[in-house]
């Protein structure tokens, strides 16, 4: 065959499909031909157009065919044409374009020996642009409730109608809802998800991203059959311990029972610390201690509990170090008290509780360690703690190098770089115990999002696992305030509910605690107290919000907060749902919106482990491991720094820094601490602050120098408060008091903002907090710090009273219109006892020896107010 035009020739002679089609006259069909390889919209190469007609037998033949060719017809005769028709790889006719006349154009191609033609169904989008798409069960995508199109078309539909509706969504968001395109294959049914009043427990398969699925282990492995004392195998087995989970015969196989050194990572509740306890206890039964530390001081004395109970039997001692003071505040709080650690077999502390033994030169109180249990080793990265635990673990390492350490975590960024650096092997286990589902929802208002709430946890709470119990859910929110708000409207709306966080007092967390431990309560609301805290076991996490305070959730907390959903033996299945607002700001200085951030933590990457710490406190972990370790000599204590993990400066600088400060002196080669370096070590202070309460202690008060090292600053405007500023400035003001909010309304005469329409009442008010915080008179007045030393006078004047942290937030309430949670009142009087602890050393050390009797009652009337009043009586 010979074609005058020399393009077209030259396409037609690489393998191709004809595509015919109805056209717009009677007798006429579309003709376009594609490429032989039937990909998804790929683009016509040649269009035209073939008009037919009945022979006087009344077989159809073609009149006239031609190809348009920049917008003109090139003709070809019929016999070039029929030869055009049987190369044809494959000739499609689409089923939505049926001639017709398709009996009649089927019995011609026949004739002309051509491929069967096949009729199927096609995009019409991808037609009307000259492409062509094949629909399947793969991409066919329903638009309406008669149209069907390719998921790419579909996907662009989707968009336009999102807009129409006025909801903008980010790129990231977009590309998310069109991979959810390609799952639900209905353009209604995800719009439907868009618009208000959905409710996402009817349709789950709908919000749904994905699930992890649990891995199965391969493995059936008995716990009897492990080397360890047949009375812990009872012990084990009394519990409920009879197999091993993937993650424990894996650590097991990697070396546990060899004394290896390991860092363990693996989700919330796949059995991590059990196998610290697999590894501690013989060696505990044989007299080496087994030492679980936490970085919480709940978590530490759930530990404590759970061991001193489970290990009774064995005649093991269980000890708890957390460094609290012995503050009576009657039922309000139960102190955690220390015990004597020193005939402990297992010993559970906190990092800093158990640093304080190091730095103090009592290691002898721990006896000979076997096995270090070192939990939540992602605080590493944490910028105020991750030194001080990097700290603790290279002194830990100098004084019991021979102990077996196992390093746990769920969320770690690059974990085998920080095993590397950390010099412990890796076992990562990525599965989970149970299935776990993500869900993804959105909500165009805090009303609707409540709604939507309200219907997730009384749905869950019906559900019944297999081991019968209900499904409970943990609900995640930005704020304290937010928490009791939402809390309050469940409750209205006949949601059986409590409110959690570390603001409320111990006696109110550990019967929340209890009650959803009992079932008593369908979800509970809270804030991050709960992320990396007390393990209540839950079925479902809902984020209500994916902020906390100011700032977005990062990827790791993300990880850790969806991994309390679901727990093996329990239940069944995990369930996450992000309730997510688009174009949602929850502080101005965010720069990207909620569902933005949504996409970055559904397919982020855990952020990595990089501990830093500054000179200053570089330099006071170099002096904490002097003081520990006894090591005078310079080269050795450079090469104990440089394990350090968070070493930021040269050793030779950070010890020229510690002179500098009066915290060492260097003579011949060897480097000692002064009184004053042993004293600011003990109170976890940085050099400079050191030498900064020395100086004070002269002209001070002493509670005042306490204060100003620990300020109380979570004090907040009323609720009451806080509307009629809002109103007047129309505005939102920040809610705490020393936030700069004061500077924006002390002076309340000037004619310009909103100040003039503050009521009476208000004015009373800021004249209160004027004359007894805010009355220094100094010149960076209200910006400086004797605010809050005002604040935290009046306090410790009240709580010598006899006012407990209830009392006291009470009291600010009633007389300031201002309020603090009594959990924070309480460890602020704690941590006010540690920091006078602080200021009595380093007093002791300038010689002022008068100030220690002062102290120690001042320590007291905190601690024991009533008691103080008998004694003076």
């Amino acid at each position: 065959m010979e074609i005058a035009d020399a393009d077209i020739q030259k396409r037609l002679k690489k393998p191709y499909t004809l595509v015919f089609r109805a056209g717009r006259q009677e007798l006429t069909t579309r003709i376009d031909i594609f490429s032989d390889v039937l990909r998804d919209r790929q683009r016509s190469m040649l269009g035209g157009m073939v008009e037919y007609a009945h022979r006087e037998s009344g077989f159809l033949e073609i009149k006239r065919f031609w190809f348009v060719k920049y917008n003109k017809p090139v003709y070809y005769q019929p016999k070039e044409a029929h030869e055009i028709f049987r190369k044809a790889k494959n000739i499609i006719i689409p089923r939505e374009q049926k001639p017709d006349f398709l009996k009649e154009l089927k019995d011609f191609l026949s004739r002309l020996n051509t491929q069967e033609p096949r009729i199927v169904p096609t995009c019409q989008h991808c037609l009307r642009d000259e492409r062509l798409t094949i629909l399947t069960r793969r991409n066919a995508v329903k638009i309406t409730e008669d149209q069907v199109t390719c998921t790419s078309c579909a996907q662009g539909d989707l968009s336009i109608e999102l807009k129409t509706m006025g909801i903008h969504l980010s790129r990231a968001m977009m590309n998310q809802l069109e991979r959810q395109v390609t799952k639900v294959k209905s353009i209604p049914r995800i719009v439907e998800m868009m618009t208000p009043g959905f409710d996402p427990t009817r349709e789950p398969e709908l919000t749904l991203i994905d699930t992890v699925v649990a891995k199965d282990g391969g493995d059936s492995r008995k716990i009897s059959e492990l080397p360890i004392p047949d009375k812990f195998k009872d012990q084990l087995a009394s519990d409920g311990f009879q197999f091993l989970l993937p993650i424990q015969f894996q650590v097991i196989d990697a070396g546990l029972f060899k004394d290896v050194n390991m860092l363990i990572v693996s989700s919330t509740s796949s059995g991590k610390t059990l196998l610290g306890e697999l590894a501690g206890v013989p060696k505990a039964m044989q007299g080496k201690k087994m030492i679980y530390m936490s970085p919480l001081v709940a978590l530490t004395n759930e530990k404590y509990e759970q061991f001193r109970k489970r290990y009774k039997s064995l005649g093991l001692r269980v000890g708890i170090k957390v460094g609290m003071s012995r503050l009576d505040v009657g039922k309000e709080g139960k102190p955690i008290v220390d015990t004597d650690i020193t005939k402990a077999n297992i010993i559970c502390a906190t990092y800093e509780a158990l640093d304080l033994i190091f730095r103090s030169g009592n290691t002898s109180d721990l006896g000979e360690i076997g096995t270090v249990v070192i939990d939540e080793i992602q605080n590493l990265a944490d910028p105020e703690r991750g030194p001080e635990l990097d700290g603790l673990l290279t002194r830990m390492r100098l004084h019991y190098p021979k102990a077996q350490y196992l390093a746990l975590s769920a969320t770690v960024g690059s974990p085998q770089a920080l095993a590397k650096e950390l010099q412990m092997k890796l076992v990562n286990y990525e599965g989970r115990p149970i299935p776990l589902e993500r869900h993804l929802v959105f909500a165009r208002s805090d009303e609707e999002k409540k709604s939507m709430i309200r219907r997730l946890v009384t749905q869950e709470f019906r559900h019944v696992s297999s081991s019968g119990n209900k499904g409970q859910s943990i609900i995640f929110t930005y704020s304290r305030r937010r928490a009791h708000a939402l809390s309050d409207w469940l409750r209205e709306h006949h949601v059986s509910t409590s409110v959690y966080h570390g603001g409320l007092s111990y006696s109110r967390r550990r019967s929340t605690e209890h009650a959803f431990s009992k079932q008593r309560f369908s979800s509970i609301v809270t804030t991050a107290a709960l992320g990396a805290g007390v393990d209540l076991a839950a079925s479902q996490v809902i984020f209500e919000t994916l902020a906390m305070g100011a700032e977005w959730l990062s990827t790791a907390e993300f990880e850790q907060m969806l991994g309390r959903a679901g727990r093996l033996g329990k239940h069944d299945r995990g369930k996450v749902y992000m309730i997510v607002q688009p174009e949602r700001k929850y502080h101005s200085g965010q720069d990207k919106a909620e569902d933005e951030i949504a996409v970055e933590l559904l397919n982020g990457i855990i952020e990595d482990v990089e501990p830093f710490a500054d000179k200053e406190t570089s330099a006071e972990q170099i002096l904490a491991t002097i003081c520990s370790t006894g090591l005078v000599d310079l080269k050795a204590v450079a090469r104990t720094y440089k394990r350090m993990l968070s070493m930021s400066v040269p050793p030779s600088e950070a010890l020229k820094h510690l002179v500098r400060k009066h915290m060492v002196r260097v003579k011949d080669g060897g480097v000692h601490p002064t009184d004053l370096g042993r004293a600011t070590s003990l109170s976890f202070l940085t050099p400079s602050k050191g030498l900064e309460v020395m100086k004070l202690t002269s002209t001070y008060d002493v509670t005042d120098i306490a204060i100003m090292l620990q300020p109380f600053e979570n004090i907040y405007l009323s609720v009451k408060l806080q509307e009629e500023v809002n109103s007047a400035f129309r505005t939102h003001m920040p809610t705490r008091l020393f936030s700069g909010v004061f500077s924006e309304l002390g002076d309340a005469n000037r004619p310009k903002g909103g100040a003039g329409r503050l009521p009476q009442w208000v004015f009373e008010v800021f004249g209160k907090w004027t004359m007894t915080f805010f009355n220094c008179g100094c010149r960076d007045y209200p910006e400086c710090d004797h605010g809050k030393i005002s604040l935290g006078r009046w306090l410790v004047e009240k709580r010598k009273e006899g006012f407990n942290p209830s009392g006291l937030a009470q009291k600010l309430h009633d007389d300031f219109e201002l309020w603090a949670y009594p959990g924070d009142l309480y460890s602020w009087l704690d941590s006010l006892i540690h920091s006078l602890k602080a200021v009595q050393r380093i007093a002791n050390v300038a010689g002022k020896t008068d100030l220690h009797v002062q102290i120690e009652d001042q320590i007291a009337s905190i601690e024991r107010p009533l008691e103080q009043e008998t004694k003076k009586e």
